[in-house]
């Protein structure tokens, strides 16, 4: 889904023809709102599958086109306005959250990222809309933590640490197992990758080290990963240095400077980079020129 909330460059469009016309006609709207206690909404994965469901048109419309969509979508239910105003809330709070990651600078370790997301989302979300919106994320935070003390521990023997991470996989449900077992590679991997940086290892010898530890092909994907990782820098360090330029220069007014970094910005990312960029942005995350 794409992240962030919708700023004043992005295209406003009719919502009704957006939705009609665009990337989501012909569907059929996913997700729903259920009631709990005293007919209050529940916030549950439906609801969030409700919300991603609009969110798939920004860059086709903005935030308040989608706000539009989402009302006129409540106000053809069995609801009250107290229960459609919650709703809302809701709303506000999740683009809110999903603004924050695409500003959002990682650091450290795999873990310390995941920490880092799983503190920001209980922040904004709270921790009951944090939970049921993302109710796997801390058991499998919690069972990767434990996977990788094992893994990282030198005091133990290699048969050990084999009993010990077959126990813990023996008390997981076999989906996370396999959740986990992924995740465990992706922090291998995004270790690997964090020290060829910081020792600044050339393309060549990446690829002799990835394809040695785990096969040709997984090197190929890394290398590719590599790539497009540079490439988007590149694209940032571009736009950066367009927009100084383009804010700098005198024969536009405010408005005339507006509209060059619009078609700039829509000519250069998609939808959902354009709204990650603008993000960026407004948090100062950007490359200064």
């Amino acid at each position: 889904m794409p992240a962030g909330a919708g700023a004043a460059t992005v295209a406003r469009r009719d919502p009704v023809t957006v939705l009609r016309e665009g990337s989501l006609r012909g569907t059929q709207v996913d997700g729903a709102v259920d009631l709990g206690f005293a007919g209050h909404v529940r916030p549950d994965l439906a609801l969030r599958r409700l919300f991603d469901y609009y969110l798939t048109l920004l860059g086709e419309t903005d935030l308040d086109g989608i706000r539009k969509l989402l009302l006129t979508d409540l106000h053809g239910r069995a609801l009250d306005p107290s229960q459609i105003a919650e709703v809302m809330a809701i709303f506000q709070r999740y683009t809110d959250y999903q603004q924050a990651i695409a500003a959002l600078v990682p650091r450290g370790s795999l873990i310390d990222r995941l920490k880092q997301l799983q503190t920001l989302r209980e922040a904004m979300l709270g921790q009951a809309l944090a939970d049921a919106f993302y109710p796997d994320a801390r058991r499998q935070l919690d069972a990767l933590q434990a996977r990788l003390a094992i893994n990282s521990d030198r005091s133990l023997s290699v048969a050990e640490k084999t009993r010990r991470l077959q126990a813990l996989e023996a008390s997981a449900a076999p989906e996370e197992q396999a959740a986990t077992a992924q995740a465990v590679a992706g922090a291998t991997l995004q270790t690997q990758t964090d020290q060829f940086n910081a020792d600044h290892v050339d393309a060549a010898d990446r690829y002799a080290q990835r394809a040695a530890q785990y096969g040709s092909d997984a090197a190929d994907r890394l290398a590719a990963l590599d790539q497009q990782r540079q490439q988007w820098q590149a694209r940032l360090d571009a736009y950066a240095a367009q927009s100084a330029a383009i804010r700098a220069d005198a024969t536009l007014d405010a408005a005339q400077q507006q509209q060059a970094l619009l078609q700039w910005q829509q000519q250069n990312f998609s939808a959902p980079e354009l709204l990650q960029v603008q993000a960026m942005e407004r948090s100062g995350l950007l490359p200064r020129h």
